[in-house]
């Protein structure tokens, strides 16, 4: 039997209160966790798009080198949602100069699907690349 409770504010015995809002529109409304490359320095070893870890996720579509599309099981309210982002390599390379946005001429945020571009930044030129280890959180209102 499915039930329904309806409260304005939780409370803990001992560590205090929070308004059901923060619950409700504060969480993770998905996350992907992905191998856009092969992963060859990673323990998973792959040669095409992998998800590794998910929630409100039902594919990850490659869209080229470097672009691909989260597609949301539940969409969002619009495309007006919230992603953070993280990488781990790119070919080996550190990920402390990659970022992955939508930003883009090439990439559309829709409240059903999230785009992304992977751009790598050195010291001699910007590029695109498929990388490992790849996250995205995304924070909004579900429709």
């Amino acid at each position: 039997m499915a039930g329904k409770i309806v409260a304005d504010t939780l409370e803990h015995s001992t560590a205090g209160s929070i308004a059901t809002n923060f619950v409700v529109k504060g969480g993770s409304k998905g996350y992907c966790h992905f191998n856009q490359a092969a992963a060859t320095d990673l323990a998973v070893n792959t040669s095409s798009s992998v998800l590794v870890d998910t929630l409100n996720t039902t594919s990850l579509t490659d869209t080229g080198t470097g672009k691909g599309t989260i597609n949301w099981t539940s969409a969002m309210s619009n495309a007006n949602y919230t992603c953070a982002t993280g990488t781990g390599t790119v070919n080996g390379t550190a990920a402390n100069a990659v970022s992955l946005n939508d930003n883009d001429a090439f990439v559309t945020r829709t409240a059903s699907a999230w785009s992304f571009i992977a751009n790598f930044s050195s010291s001699s030129a910007d590029a695109i690349f498929d990388c490992n280890e790849s996250i995205c959180v995304a924070y909004g209102d579900l429709a």
